[in-house]
């Protein structure tokens, strides 16, 4: 074997496994979501498998070393990056029961899917490194060689799985290719000594045959997301379901966008019809895109307003115009930006009347967009008679990152209203509305139902006002003395640490 073909193996063998565990995470989110758990799990089974594939690659190489079997085993990886396509939905269906522990799940899923694939491919460099070294006064030299070229691969296979091929062509597809790489290069190695017989061809042939008909979940993979769109009857009508990875986003009714279907976009609404009149002017800008419910709404109903949204994946964007209805020529003015980069460099001359914080997506919070130092920039942003309003999820079993968030915003804003879309804090997973504010809020008036809605019957009624109610402020400074957690700064954002248990318990 020449020393450059040697160093192509180990490169294309590393190359592999990064771009696999890139996809990992991924392919683990439409089941599991995107948490500190399932990437401590990919993480975790990437580097079980290495750890064993390097010592039993090892001793492979030199008990039964052959060019015919390393060929074998580079055929071995290609299976076992194509059946992740098989593996991934059984043991996401079969992980789904809520009584199993997340750890659990997460783990025992990266262990089936991830595993073999990474011990397998570990096991390719110690083999070629037994081919490659000829004189002991340069092993040195030839494993230093062989080890640049495989942490330039892994560089590599990170770089284009991570920012190029998953938003390009999706997981199934980059690991169908991947494992056609593997199955190929595996040919080169033992050209031109077949390595199986054609009864093994032919199962070979069914394995891709059979990749091909496994559906895909997704009707578009993002940089960022598995973006699923599904329509259903809901109340009458037809509505969206917008799923980002596993969790249902938004419900959208282009035709009737008053019918806004979670508690906070209640709260929002009502926020909206308290600060405004239909014919009012103002500006609006929404951190997080989703289903575009609430810009919708707003363009709907307050037709001189200024409506911005900061939604930072352009996938997302077009999933709502060429899925949910969204028209290309809509007075919603979009930047594909972060949130954070966008307030940055906003006009100077340009303030926000109202803004609107909905940018989490399940328990993956944007750690950046938690902390004092951004919401100086944003008020910075905004005019003096500015609302700011986000919603987090949390549970008052734990509460932590409920207390930190309000002492945050109480940090930057005069006022902190919180809103928890029932008469108090309970306990449970639930979307808490916190709203920050410079002014003094009349919470008689705010019980006000928007006139957009027709509540027909007094249970309707009743059940808005309940979801829309604001806890008097002694509740709120009772709940803060009973949680310690401070103030989120840039140089401490523990989100994580606040949310695994509340993530632990829902899942």
């Amino acid at each position: 074997m020449s020393p450059f073909f040697a160093r192509l193996i180990v490169f294309v063998a590393s190359f592999a496994l990064m771009l696999v565990e890139v996809v990992s995470g991924r392919a683990i989110a439409p089941y599991l979501g995107v948490s500190v758990y399932s990437w401590t799990a990919v993480i975790g089974a990437t580097l079980f498998g290495v750890t064993i594939g390097n010592y039993l690659g090892g001793r492979f190489a030199d008990k039964m070393y052959s060019r015919k079997r390393l060929a074998l085993v580079m055929v071995c990886c290609g299976f076992a990056v194509l059946l992740m396509n098989y593996l991934v939905p059984i043991a996401g269906e079969m992980l789904m029961p809520p009584y199993l522990p997340l750890w659990f799940k997460t783990s025992l899923f990266s262990l089936i899917t991830f595993f073999p694939s990474a011990f397998l491919l570990s096991t390719i460099t110690p083999q070629v490194a037994k081919s490659d070294i000829r004189a002991l006064d340069t092993v040195g030299r030839h494993l230093g060689s062989l080890y640049a070229w495989s942490s330039f691969g892994s560089l590599v296979g990170t770089a284009l799985a991570g920012y190029v091929l998953i938003a390009l062509v999706g997981t199934k597809v980059l690991l169908t290719l991947t494992s056609v790489l593997l199955f190929a290069l595996g040919l080169a190695i033992a050209w031109p000594e077949p390595i199986w017989k054609q009864k093994f061809s032919v199962v070979i042939v069914l394995f891709f045959v059979g990749d091909l008909l496994v559906p895909g979940i997704c009707n578009t993979e993002t940089s960022y997301y598995c973006v699923r769109v599904s329509q259903q009857e809901m109340s009458g009508s037809s509505a969206y379901i917008l799923r980002l990875d596993h969790l249902i986003h938004t419900y959208v009714k282009p035709q009737k966008p008053e019918d806004v279907g979670y508690g906070y976009e209640r709260v929002y609404t009502n926020l909206i019809a308290y600060t405004y009149q239909k014919t009012d002017a103002f500006n609006a800008l929404f951190i997080g895109g989703g289903g575009y419910a609430l810009p919708r709404y707003l363009e709907a109903f307050y037709p001189s307003s200024e409506v911005t949204v900061s939604e930072i994946d352009p996938g997302v964007t077009e999933a709502n115009h060429t899925l949910m209805e969204l028209p290309r020529n809509t007075r919603i003015q979009t930047v594909n930006k972060d949130a954070r980069v966008y307030l940055d460099h906003v006009d100077a001359g340009k303030t926000f009347d109202l803004v609107f914080g909905d940018a989490f997506n399940d328990f993956s919070v944007p750690y950046h967009l938690t902390t004092v130092e951004f919401h100086r920039v944003l008020k910075q942003r905004m005019s003096e008679k500015g609302v700011y309003a986000m919603n987090i999820i949390d549970d008052a079993k734990y509460g932590d990152f409920l207390a930190a968030m309000t002492r945050t915003l109480q940090s930057v804003w005069k006022n902190v209203y919180v809103a928890p879309g029932e008469a108090d804090i309970k306990a449970g997973r639930n979307t808490i509305v916190l709203l920050a504010t410079d002014l003094d809020l009349d919470l008689e008036r705010w019980k006000q139902i928007p006139p957009q809605r027709t509540l027909a019957t007094e249970e309707e009624r009743t059940d808005w006002q309940t979801t829309i109610q604001i806890l008097p402020q002694e509740k709120v400074e009772t709940f803060l003395a009973s949680h310690k957690a401070p103030a989120l700064t840039d140089n401490f954002v523990p989100t994580d640490r606040y949310l695994a248990p509340v993530f632990s318990d829902a899942y």
